[in-house]
């Protein structure tokens, strides 16, 4: 269902516009990643059940993803194209999905949600988690590995890829009062961040996949979880 109300709408291009413009003047993201961050802003307007939550929860997760990114002691490169593809495509393929799809718009919804979820519990999972001031251990053999290595895990890590579940998973709540769904969108965060880290210790760090392409698994995780969990509601 398309936003219809022209204020609304006027509002919401203005703040694309602000955010456009903030982001790319403080270099937080490169030209090509601000319009993939729009185009998924747009499609959350244009297809999702309700507009204007389905835009909030983008924005939140811009939002916190940045806040964590710029932690103090930690320097943070501009996000580019692919970085926005990487965390954002899984949600924005399931926003389109409900075109094609009408009568699964709810459960599709969920899965957005799902993906969502994942994208921010791991995106504060990694930056959080960077600060942790014990070593972290690699997800496939619990052995201690040096900070910063693909597939290492905390526990400052994980507490915050929860704490991002449970932001998207509270505005689930807010709206559509399901405590099973919210449920497995919190889950979705955590699926999410450790099938990342998963696949990071599998494959990224051999070189056989790149950030991008595990960040997409990542994402795609949390709304596959939502999607077939969600048939049971």
């Amino acid at each position: 269902m398309a936003l219809n109300d022209p204020l609304e709408l006027f509002l919401i291009l203005i703040f694309l516009a602000v955010f456009s413009v903030l982001s790319y003047k403080k270099k937080l993201l490169d030209f090509e990643g601000v319009l993939i961050g729009n185009a998924v802003g747009l499609a959350a307007i244009t297809y999702g059940p309700n507009p204007l939550i389905d835009f909030a929860i983008v924005v939140v997760f811009f939002v916190l993803g940045e806040i964590a990114s710029n932690f103090p002691r930690k320097k943070h490169e501009k996000r580019n194209i692919w970085n926005v593809i990487g965390n954002s495509l899984p949600a924005l393929i399931v926003l389109i999905g409900i075109i094609f799809f009408p009568q699964y718009s709810s459960l599709l919804e969920l899965a957005f949600f799902g993906a969502i979820s994942a994208a921010l519990a791991d995106t504060l999972s990694s930056e959080i988690g960077y600060y942790s001031k014990k070593e972290p251990l690699m997800i496939t053999t619990l052995k201690k590995v040096p900070r910063g290595t693909d597939g290492g895990i905390t526990l400052l890590g994980e507490v915050s890829a929860l704490f991002g579940g449970l932001v998207i998973a509270c505005i689930y709540f807010m709206v559509y009062q399901n405590y099973y769904a919210t449920i497995l969108i919190l889950l979705a965060g955590l699926v999410g961040s450790n099938v990342d880290s998963l696949f990071g210790a599998l494959f990224e760090t051999k070189k056989m996949m790149n950030n991008t392409q595990v960040n997409m698994i990542g994402s795609a995780a949390g709304a596959l979880f939502c999607l077939m969990l969600g048939l049971l509601i």
